[in-house]
């Protein structure tokens, strides 16, 4: 009888350790089993503006104009102070221009007595000529600066070099507050112009008659250019760009710089103003 349990016991004992492994191997046997992989969510529709985006206005060439026995000449204003994004981005554009189309545009700076400068973020340059020796130029690019707002205002020499060379050239383009320049010079006069967003106050009070347009890149009045500054330089020069040598060229430099050109319009705020067509004067009867 003892033996007989003895042998009943065993098997139990054994048939349990049995069950329990083979429950252990189902078990591990799970955890091994990779998950069914989540599904993936559906792509989110895109995106409609409910404003029809309006293109900036460009040409389809060169403007029939431009000089084909010489590439047009674009002097740049470096003073003291100058900052580096208001100078380094219309050079910047501008000098890619040969990239694109020949002859393309020479670029040069001009500081008053010819010297080195330190700009305001402190990078040394030695400029191209002085105002006693710029050549003409076709293209003036006045740059915002530390002294724009006062000091720069109250030396003549600069002012009376920035209305002469402003006023022979064919286009002006002022980044920044190089709009203050620009107005105490005189070439604002009567015309729409624009500057750096926390100066409106300060320009519309000193400078009361001109047109100051806010909230906008960069205003375009016909011979000149005014922008916000900052990174939108690159906006307004290339817009010059597209005025002088055609859109073609103005999307090549900016592919390269990886700055969308045209600009769109639900992503950038851009104005721009183009002069009234002259009225035609009747001729005799």
């Amino acid at each position: 009888m003892r033996r007989t349990l003895t042998v009943i016991i065993a098997l139990l004992l054994f048939g349990g350790c049995v069950s329990r492994e083979a429950e252990d191997q189902n078990s591990q046997t799970v955890a091994a089993s990779p998950a069914s992989p989540a599904p993936m969510p559906s792509p989110a529709p895109p995106v409609v503006s409910a404003t029809p985006a309006t293109p900036i206005p460009g040409q389809s060439g060169p403007s029939p104009d431009l000089p084909q026995d010489r590439p047009l000449r674009a002097a740049v204003l470096v003073v003291d102070g100058v900052y580096n994004t208001e100078l380094a981005a219309p050079f910047d554009v501008l000098r890619h221009t040969q990239l694109q189309t020949r002859p393309g545009m020479e670029v040069f700076t001009v500081s008053p007595d010819g010297k080195p400068v330190t700009t305001f973020e402190g990078l040394k340059l030695t400029p191209d000529h002085a105002f006693a020796d710029a050549p003409a130029a076709d293209i003036l690019i006045v740059p915002s600066a530390r002294g724009s707002l006062d000091t720069d205002l109250q030396n003549p020499a600069l002012i009376d070099w920035v209305r002469t060379t402003g006023s022979q050239a064919r286009a002006v383009l002022a980044l920044r507050d190089g709009a203050f320049v620009l107005a105490k010079a005189g070439l604002l006069q009567g015309i729409p112009a624009t500057t750096f967003p926390d100066d409106y106050g300060r320009f519309a009070q000193q400078f009361p008659d001109v047109d100051l347009r806010i909230n906008v890149s960069f205003v375009d009045a016909g011979r000149v250019i005014t922008s916000q500054g900052g990174m939108r330089s690159y906006e307004a020069t290339l817009h010059l760009v597209d005025r002088l040598y055609g859109r073609q060229v103005a999307e090549g430099i900016g592919k390269g710089l990886l700055v969308p050109w045209p600009p769109d319009p639900d992503t950038m705020t851009a104005r721009i103003i183009e002069p009234a067509a002259p009225t035609p004067t009747p001729g005799p009867s």
